[in-house]
């Protein structure tokens, strides 16, 4: 992670496509979670699925079960194989090691 301050937007990248922007809202984060309003590209109807599907196992999963997990897991990946990375559009800030749920324009996530 950059040590810089955290910028006021990001774009969420997968591989070489902008899948859209966040608007960092710091008054929403709760440590280690970031947050902000996620404003979709065209390209992100692309993935649009895969995000609610992520995000749908992950509520489900209420009692730990270790199947459910592996099914996230599964699905998690998908949205991480090409790259899966948030950049600061000056090149000053660049996170690849994150976990990120997008829910509508909510937006919020993780560095591991």
């Amino acid at each position: 992670m950059s040590s810089r301050k955290m910028p006021v937007s990001l774009d969420l990248v997968r591989g070489d496509v902008l899948l859209g922007s966040i608007e960092i809202k710091p008054e929403a984060a709760d440590f280690p979670w970031q947050a902000g309003a996620f404003r979709p590209s065209m390209a992100f109807e692309e993935v649009r699925a895969l995000f609610a599907q992520e995000l749908a196992l992950l509520k489900a999963n209420e009692s730990d079960d270790s199947a459910q997990w592996d099914d996230w897991e599964e699905v998690y990946e998908a949205l991480v194989a090409p790259g899966l990375r948030l950049r600061a559009a000056d090149g000053g800030y660049l996170e690849g090691d994150l976990l990120i749920h997008i829910d509508g324009t909510d937006a919020w996530w993780r560095t591991e």
